[in-house]
């Protein structure tokens, strides 16, 4: 890396060397998977070059990082149609190790009586992601295109500017001697890594969107937007897999020497490659390739298998469609059709209902399937899904399977349109929504009931040691533990009589929760599982509301929304969360049984924060391995008036850290933040 720009330095050369700086670092990132600098680091230079490029817009280079996004395209409009210069056709799929074989003999039958020369084969993953054309001219990336029906793409170069691993620019393997071509053609696969589909559909389920039904769908989807930011906040990757045309530059022999020269001009590719000479290497190069699919980053349906050398491919040519050197050795299939022969919805622990499909059993990837996700009401009504329906399943690796949805040409009849039950199917209470999402409030819900127990003792609640997730379960196959409120009534002599107890151990429990039934407020609160009210929240509205009767009068009044959107962090799902969660019946008189029982929930004022110098008003983040729970850490931070956080930002004032600290370490100390060590944080708060 070149260092640092002086105080002296011309600015053009400083804006140079930023723009060659920061494509090495996008190269190492995103093609090299070993990132050179941290992300402040990165973000800073990316700043300082912006700056630049505001100051002086007539120095922008094609090249420059900032030029990945581009300006979105104006709503209703249509990507531009391109004719392939040279046609991306299909290449012919195979099923069992005897269609192979008999591929080989094609290959072999055809150079037979035209060469002497005996073909090898290349063979790599056949990526499931979406097929793309990049155009280079003068090693400036020019245009991207779709693969389209083959003969036709769309032009998609703005969106492709913002794909990870796309070179805006060729690297050249010896800068004193260039061997970059005057034009090439450059073809690979855009795709989504698997771990970032789990979160974007994450993402997209939180906020009540659709999600996508498998990563190339969301790839295909994402592509197709029309602004560029969209595609590169998602974090697609570009695998390049082929060299189509190469003019004005270097010649290749072979399949190999093409790759390892786009490789050389700033390409990822495949790290799973052989070549090998006969249909029993493709077979185990296929075999040992599907046994760690469900491994591997990207998702791949198989093994694309080539004749290596170019001169043979040019003599066995092509049919219509599909060429006579390659083929594809299909793995075992991730998606099969059947009956979709019910809709169940179930009560998950947090009281989410959530739809689960019951299946005419199929086979799929070696498992026989009997149930599939659903996912939500929207998911089902988008893709009009109907009891009755022959359905597309699709499953991968552990992942539970899903219906990805029906096959509308195989509907017979008028098959009746799904209707979400008005009720909890556990208890009968009316659900609450947010967003896309439906969820039981009742906090006696039988589905809900340990879950909402175990809570309750938690050390983040009411802290009732002995009453884990084990002793709850016990208790509640005696009989002891039916509700939330009877961890109030326990029949400790019961208690007792249960194997691994006795009387001490018995007593031990009684005393942590007696020591449990007069909490603060707050923790209160937090210990009900109100949906989306966690301790911070809670905090919050005790400030403002200080007790139990004030918070219950304002939830259920008629300005109820519009009161409790007022207090900090509250906006109106959480809101109606609460509100929710108040005007049940049932929860109303389990809070009540528990104050019949004892329990005195405490006002704020009971214990008024003492603000400590040093640390009232500090932003305080912890990270690595510290000798206590963090909860316990953070409470007495904000005993002291400090505040915790769980990211480092400029405003963070303290990094707490412990040991095997990571990431977080690193950009505190990139950012200046101050680091403190365990004792140096006792010493703090001890002051």
């Amino acid at each position: 890396m070149t260092s640092a720009p002086g105080l002296f330095d011309d600015p053009r050369e400083v804006y140079a060397r930023l723009v060659e700086e920061l494509s090495a670092y996008d190269h190492a990132y995103y093609v090299l998977a070993k990132p050179l600098v941290s992300d402040a680091e990165y973000d800073r230079k990316f700043q300082e070059l912006k700056s630049l490029e505001k100051e002086h817009p007539d120095w922008v280079l094609p090249e420059s990082p900032t030029q990945r996004v581009g300006a979105p395209l104006p709503e209703g409009s249509k990507f531009e149609r391109v004719e392939h210069a040279v046609p991306m056709i299909s290449i012919e799929s195979l099923f069992g190790d005897k269609a192979v074989e008999d591929f080989e003999a094609r290959v072999l039958k055809g150079l037979d009586g035209e060469t002497k020369a005996k073909p090898t084969f290349s063979c790599e993953p056949k990526w499931d992601g979406v097929s793309a054309s990049l155009i280079y001219e003068d090693g400036i990336f020019v245009r991207g295109v779709s693969r389209g029906d083959g003969s036709v793409g769309e032009d998609l170069t703005q969106n492709l500017r913002a794909v990870g691993g796309v070179p805006l620019r060729l690297r050249s393997a010896d800068p004193k001697q260039s061997e970059l071509p005057k034009l090439a053609e450059v073809r690979g696969e855009v795709m989504i890594p698997l771990a970032g589909f789990s979160e974007l559909n994450e993402r997209m389920a939180a906020r009540g969107d659709s999600v996508f039904a498998n990563p190339r769908n969301a790839t295909a989807g994402t592509m197709k937007r029309l602004d560029p930011s969209v595609v590169r906040d998602r974090g697609l990757r570009f695998m390049a897999w082929d060299l189509v045309r190469c003019e004005g530059g270097p010649l290749f022999e072979n399949h190999t020497s093409a790759m390892k020269a786009l490789q050389d001009w700033g390409f990822a590719t495949t790290p799973y490659h052989a070549v090998v000479c006969d249909s029993r290497g493709m077979i185990d190069f296929h075999d040992e390739l599907e046994s760690k699919r469900d491994d591997l980053e990207y998702e791949m349906d198989g093994v694309v298998v080539k004749v290596e050398e170019f001169a043979l491919r040019q003599l066995l040519g092509s049919r219509a469609r599909t060429p006579r050197w390659a083929c594809a050795h299909k793995f075992s299939p991730r998606e099969e059709i059947t009956t979709l022969m019910d809709i169940e919805i179930q009560v998950g622990r947090t009281g989410r209902l959530t739809p689960r499909a019951h299946l005419e059993p199929v086979g799929i990837g070696g498992t026989i399937v009997r149930h599939a996700t659903l996912h939500n009401a929207k998911y089902i009504s988008e893709r009009d899904i109907r009891i009755g329906d022959r359905v597309m399943v699709r499953r991968a690796g552990d992942v539970i399977p899903q219906v990805v949805g029906p096959v509308l040409e195989a509907r017979e009849g008028e098959l009746a349109k799904f209707v979400w039950p008005s009720q909890c199917p556990s208890c009968g209470s009316t659900p609450s929504s947010k967003g896309e999402h439906r969820f039981c409030p009742s906090m006696d819900c039988p589905a809900q009931v340990l879950r909402r127990i175990r809570h309750l003792a938690s050390r983040e609640a009411l802290r009732i040691e002995g009453l884990g997730e084990k002793a709850v379960a016990q208790f509640s196959e005696a009989g002891l533990l039916n509700s939330v409120e009877s961890v109030f009534n326990l029949d400790f002599e019961a208690v007792a009589n249960l194997d691994r107890w006795g009387e001490k151990s018995a007593q031990g429990l009684k005393e942590q929760v007696s020591a449990a039934m007069r909490p603060k407020l707050p923790k209160f609160l937090y210990a009900l599982g109100i949906p989306e009210v966690g301790a911070e929240t809670a905090r919050a509205l005790c400030a403002v509301f200080p007790s139990l009767s004030k918070l219950t009068e304002v939830a259920q009044s008629e300005t109820a929304t519009e009161k409790l959107s007022e207090v900090e962090g509250v906006g109106e799902e959480v809101a109606g969360s609460l509100i929710g969660f108040f005007e049940n019946e049932r929860n109303a008189k389990a809070i009540a049984r528990m104050l019949e029982l004892g329990v005195e929930p405490q006002t704020p004022d009971a214990s008024v924060k003492t603000a400590i110098e040093g640390v009232s008003g500090k932003v305080f983040v912890l990270t690595g391995t510290l000798s206590e729970p963090r909860p316990e850490w953070k409470a007495r931070i904000e005993s002291a008036g400090g505040k915790v956080t769980g990211t480092v930002s400029k405003k963070t004032d303290y990094l707490v850290a412990g040991e095997s600290a990571g990431s977080k370490l690193a950009k505190a100390e990139d950012l200046g933040v101050q680091v403190l060590d365990e004792s140096a944080l006792r010493g703090l708060l001890s002051s």
